[in-house]
């Protein structure tokens, strides 16, 4: 082999190995491995839009301290708001806000310069508006109180601002993370924030109602950006028609046969 020739296969074994090397480490960074990976793009601060989840542990993603309730708060009110809830879960009331907002199933925000709706995965949760292009609350005169109240919006910077009023005083699940209940005089102002280069959308949510709470009760939870290319499923369904689902409000758990 002359020296010309063997030259020649040394440069190609240099320029595979080259090749195999940066192959590898490609690889590698695609699976995790020590190389930096590709962050995700940055995204606009305020557009909410996509599909957004609860981490499904019941503890990740929520930071729910205990209420304080006020003086007039009787153990008899709150047995007969628990009895109202575990009433409505059976027959398979509209959960209204706050209780949507803490479903497990993924819901589609969709935003817009007028509005902000959020869409749920549950046929017992309806569809929640919050208006941004106004700055009033409907006359109480003039509005039929509703599960999710009237929410309006505006933004502080990159912070949603949501306010909502005006709750019907029985329908829905009434009572609120960490303690307490709403009532027709209850206010919530909640703020919505992205972090995390936008794949962590955080709401931290804060109630007050003199007749409920003490101090004002805030609590805040964080939802995960699904992919693009999420598609909705078909809605949980709530049967209140369902026998078998009936037994599990029945009372105490029985052992099996």
């Amino acid at each position: 082999m002359n020296r010309e020739l063997r030259t020649t296969f040394r440069i190609a074994a240099v320029a595979t190995c080259a090749v195999v090397v940066c192959v590898c480490t490609v690889s590698a960074q695609g699976r995790g491995g020590r190389g930096a990976t590709t962050p995700p793009p940055t995204s606009d601060p305020k557009d909410f839009s996509g599909y957004w989840e609860l981490p499904p542990d019941g503890h990740d993603g929520r930071n729910i301290p205990v209420a304080t309730l006020a003086p007039t708060v009787t153990k008899q009110k709150l047995a007969a708001v628990a009895a109202h809830d575990a009433k409505g879960y059976r027959w398979c009331y509209n959960l209204g806000v706050p209780n949507l907002m803490l479903l497990t199933r993924p819901f589609d925000i969709r935003i817009s310069a007028g509005y902000m709706v959020i869409i749920p995965e549950y046929t017992a949760a309806q569809n929640r508006w919050i208006y941004l292009n106004r700055d009033k609350h409907i006359p109480a005169e003039e509005y039929e109180a509703g599960v999710n109240g009237d929410s309006i919006g505006h933004w502080e910077g990159n912070t949603l601002v949501a306010e909502t009023t005006l709750f019907h005083p029985e329908n829905g699940i009434l009572g609120i993370p960490g303690g307490g209940f709403r009532t027709p005089e209850s206010k919530l102002v909640e703020r919505f924030r992205l972090l995390n280069n936008g794949q962590v959308l955080q709401v931290v949510s804060t109630w007050t109602d003199a007749k409920v709470f003490r101090t004002p009760h805030t609590y805040e939870l964080r939802y995960t950006r699904l992919p693009r290319g999420y598609e909705s499923r078909p809605n949980a369904v709530c049967d209140p028609y369902n026998d078998e689902r009936a037994q599990l409000f029945a009372g105490p758990p029985k052992s099996a046969p």
